[in-house]
């Protein structure tokens, strides 16, 4: 792939992807799904199906992430340790629909989204799938960008207002660390920072429609009776609660930010969503 020369690649990949991605961040910043999530309008149920692709989303990431872990331009940033959403994003919809972790990927809510998935749903896993099997993994790097920088970062301008709409304790993460390992991986290729960029352009627009499903116009289909009583599932994960719901989710810069889960600041409490959970 040839360099766009609108762009300056003798940035790093980190400063170059900021810079580059840019537009995409101001135009998502107006989805109306993002508005309603900002604005704390989102339903538990549509909370829930958004929930479930963003799980089938992280599990075809990290899985290519793994498989690709020593990869030369992956490896400076793989830490699943402390990244993996997989496992928390599993652990909040099973929390939130009252079934056992076990359970949920057999629950009506989910298996209506397996049976019609969203066009914009499909075409984001099928591409991570498609970049695991390739020989040369690199563009996975841009979706890991995408996904895990707004961790650490705080999820910048939706991050705030997240926080504020559902009065969340949110801590600035650092991502310094991921930054410098992105732009030891890739180095001075310029081809590489060209398919990355573009890559990651792809990335923000599929989140972008991702989000766009959010507009409220989606008839979500009632949970039954959960296989858990509500009060004896809130107890398998009261240590962890604070990581269950506090859900930043960024739109334009499609950074998902999962305040404390798996982290040791799973314990700060979701306070202005309390009411919601228990309906």
């Amino acid at each position: 792939m040839e360099a766009n020369n609108d762009y300056d690649f003798s940035l790093s990949m980190a400063s170059l992807l900021r810079v580059g991605t840019s537009q995409a961040h101001e135009a998502a910043e107006h989805s109306q799904g993002g508005v309603r999530l900002v604005k704390g309008e989102l339903d538990k149920e549509e909370y829930v199906y958004f929930l479930m692709m963003m799980w089938h989303v992280y599990t075809e990431l990290e899985r290519g992430l793994e498989k690709h872990a020593s990869y030369p331009t992956l490896q400076p940033t793989y830490n699943p340790a402390l990244l993996s959403r997989t496992p928390s994003l599993s652990q909040d919809i099973s929390y939130l629909l009252g079934v056992p972790e076990a359970a949920w990927q057999t629950h009506p809510s989910h298996s209506s989204l397996m049976t019609s998935p969203p066009k914009c749903f499909t075409e984001y896993t099928t591409r991570l799938r498609e970049l695991s099997e390739s020989a040369d993994p690199t563009c996975l790097l841009a979706h890991a960008y995408v996904r895990y920088l707004g961790d650490m970062s705080g999820g910048q301008f939706i991050g705030r207002r997240i926080a504020k709409a559902y009065d969340l304790d949110m801590d600035q993460g650092d991502g310094e660390w991921y930054r410098d390992g992105m732009n030891a991986g890739i180095g001075d290729d310029t081809t590489l920072k060209a398919a990355v960029l573009e890559e990651a352009n792809m990335a923000f627009k599929m989140n972008a429609s991702i989000f766009d499903l959010l507009s409220g116009d989606r008839q979500v289909q009632e949970p039954q009776q959960p296989a858990v009583p509500a009060k004896q599932a809130k107890g398998l994960y009261d240590p962890i609660l604070g990581g269950l719901l506090p859900v930043a989710l960024t739109v334009g810069l499609a950074l998902v930010v999962y305040i404390g889960t798996g982290g040791a600041s799973g314990g700060r409490i979701f306070r202005g969503a309390e009411s919601w959970l228990r309906n």
